[in-house]
């Protein structure tokens, strides 16, 4: 994501940029070995193929485990392991699963479902063809079993693939085309450790220079890219779009590709997920098409469906945990189990909202705070009972907030709830919020939750509600449960 600092545009031409080689008349092939970064992109994305396989048979051995109990393979079965593996790992390279340097982590837990669910119906589609019996229970938990494997052996792959970017063995050298203040704001995001990219320095084109950024330097122009990135061995080119002409993007992507070399476009469009996004010709011009995202009408009644079978089937699960959770709440502390609180949701409507008590009832454990600060979370509370603090940190203390969920008050993703006194006094920064439903757990409490800045935070939530999608939801869940069994950002 760029960064959002001013910069200073200088009018005049840096010197450096003056005593750059001519302008050749030609594109010449490249004549460097593939990079030691794109080779460890192939191992990676052989080994990933590799993992899916061992799901895909593992999820097999398991579902027919499970129900026949027995652990013989019937002959039927027989074009299962033969031929299915060789299915699975083209419908998930058909969907780009395979190119982990093109996706983001939100953006490869959708397409892992989409791949899961095609080529679970086309083993359906195979079964039927070879005569073997799959019945649809078979199928059923056979999807669930594939999609939970799928979602734990991609979360070790996307921890090891930030490993080795930050180790440098993924990292890209990069050159950023351009020099004006879109191509500084590219070159100080790409310099963050783990972004998968080596960013080596700038090549000027035709709109004003900038002072290199961080000490990287402009090694080269655009008329002379062809020598550039071969005499600095570059993998990948970062072009600010606002920083070119048309004829010099152009001419950008036609050397990328006699080059052989990766290509990524920065673009004003601020905090959209790909998934937003869709490539458009509109005459000769190419546009980026936005998919609406607006949560009312049938995308309303999706989410609300969703919420109520989700968390209706959570609540009954967790029955009897909440029952010993507010036994221990109640018997170590006075006061009732249950905390109320009126908190705001949709449109800004109060409603009360339920939580396990954290604090004592006590008056000397009173102290006198501001809660009409924006985001206010007070850290290290003197009230917080003992239990309490453990249930704070686990974030159990808001699992009561499931019938929040199932009356209508709360989604299970969305904005926080915030306080009656919070949205009065800060109206203006947070009124914004509540285009949706507030929701049990959200986007910025997956990105940082207690350690996020209260701007940071807003900006998390209009994030979402921008961006908002069923499959979002589904990602923002499964990160709920890591984030809070790692107690990262709890207070």
């Amino acid at each position: 994501m760029a960064v959002r600092s001013e910069v200073e545009v200088s009018a005049e031409v840096s010197t450096i940029v003056l005593d750059l080689p001519a302008e050749t008349s030609h594109v010449e092939r490249p004549v460097h070995p593939r990079s030691a970064a794109l080779k460890n992109y192939i191992l990676v994305s052989r080994g990933m193929a590799t993992s899916d396989v061992i799901c895909l048979l593992s999820a097999f051995l398991l579902t027919h485990l499970s129900l026949y109990r027995i652990a013989e393979i019937p002959g039927g079965y027989t074009w299962f392991v033969l031929l299915v593996p060789i299915l699975w790992v083209a419908v998930f390279h058909a969907y780009g699963l395979y190119e982990p340097q093109h996706l983001s982590p939100a953006e490869e837990f959708r397409r892992v479902l989409g791949a899961t669910s095609v080529a679970v119906i086309g083993i359906g589609i195979a079964g039927i063809w070879a005569n073997a019996w799959v019945s649809r229970r078979w199928i059923g938990l056979f999807w669930l079993v594939a999609v939970l494997l799928e979602m734990l052996t991609r979360r070790v792959w996307r921890y090891k693939i930030g490993h080795l970017r930050e180790e440098g063995h993924l990292s890209l050298r990069t050159l950023v085309v351009g020099t004006n203040a879109d191509a500084v704001r590219v070159a100080h995001a790409i310099k963050v450790p783990g972004t998968g990219f080596d960013a080596i320095g700038f090549v000027a084109a035709s709109y004003p220079f900038v002072q290199p950024v961080d000490g990287l330097p402009v090694v080269g122009r655009l008329e002379d890219l062809a020598n550039t990135i071969r005499n600095n061995q570059v993998e990948c080119l970062f072009v600010a779009s606002t920083g070119l002409t048309e004829a010099e993007v152009s001419k950008t992507l036609q050397v990328a590709r006699h080059q052989s070399v990766e290509v990524r476009v920065s673009s004003n469009l601020s905090e959209i997920l790909t998934t937003r996004v869709r490539v458009q010709a509109v005459g000769d011009v190419t546009a980026l098409s936005l998919r609406p995202v607006q949560l009312n009408g049938a995308r309303g009644s999706l989410k609300r469906a969703f919420d109520v079978v989700l968390g209706t089937l959570l609540f009954l699960l967790l029955v009897p945990f909440l029952v010993v959770l507010g036994l221990a709440v109640r018997l170590t502390s006075r006061g009732p189990a249950l905390f109320r609180q009126q908190r705001t949701t949709k449109d800004g409507r109060a409603f009360t909202m339920y939580k396990f008590r954290t604090m004592s009832q006590d008056e000397d454990a009173r102290r006198p705070i501001d809660i009409s600060a924006p985001f206010f979370k007070l850290e290290d509370d003197p009230r917080l009972t003992k239990v309490g603090r453990l249930l704070r940190r686990s974030s159990l203390d808001e699992l009561p907030q499931l019938i929040n969920v199932i009356k209508g008050d709360l989604s299970l993703v969305g904005p926080r709830p915030l306080p009656i006194e919070q949205l009065d006094a800060n109206r203006g920064m947070l009124s914004a919020r509540h285009e949706v439903r507030a929701g049990m757990t959200g986007w910025w409490q997956i990105k940082g939750r207690s350690d996020v800045s209260p701007e940071e935070a807003l900006r998390m939530d209009l994030f979402y509600i921008e961006n908002w999608s069923l499959s979002l939801d589904l990602y923002i869940l499964a990160k709920t449960f890591g984030v809070v069994v790692g107690r990262k950002g709890a207070k």
